[in-house]
């Protein structure tokens, strides 16, 4: 009887360990949405691609430029920039995001690495969180032309 309840307590106690190491490795999922761009919750997001004009709308640029597809804004305090957006999460642009106007949260020293003339029409990496609201956290910008 002694190693019957030895048994079952093990058994229980490796149940338990289990449980915990599974929802553990539940919390720290990246993503936790369904695509960066319109997924829900909030996910990694590394975006790719040119910041055509600071200071400017997306209503006056997609005027301006009727060809060009996946153009964004991105307000901060700071100002906006509206920028064509080739890739994300290293996919090519498939899915629409639900506004392509995002509100920024980032460093005032990040947000004017987008705005410096010397990086527009280069090519840039953002790397942030994209939340379900349409706020991106940028944590790091990195000019890549």
């Amino acid at each position: 009887m002694a190693a019957y309840r030895k048994i079952v307590r093990t058994g229980m106690a490796a149940a338990l360990l289990l449980a915990g190491i599974t929802t553990g490795a539940q919390g720290f999922a990246p993503g936790g949405g369904l695509s960066a761009f319109g997924g829900v919750g909030k996910g990694m997001a590394i975006i790719r691609g040119n910041v055509l004009c600071a200071g400017c709308d997306l209503d006056e640029t997609s005027k301006a430029q009727p060809n060009l597809p996946h153009l964004y804004q991105l307000t901060h305090k700071q100002g906006r920039v509206v920028m064509q957006v080739k890739t994300v999460n290293g996919s090519e642009m498939w899915e629409a995001p639900l506004s392509p106007r995002f509100q920024v949260r980032s460093a005032d020293r990040v947000f004017q690495q987008l705005t410096a003339e010397e990086n527009l029409m280069k090519e840039v990496e953002i790397t942030g969180i994209l939340g379900s609201t349409g706020t991106l956290d940028i944590t790091m910008v990195t000019i890549k032309g």
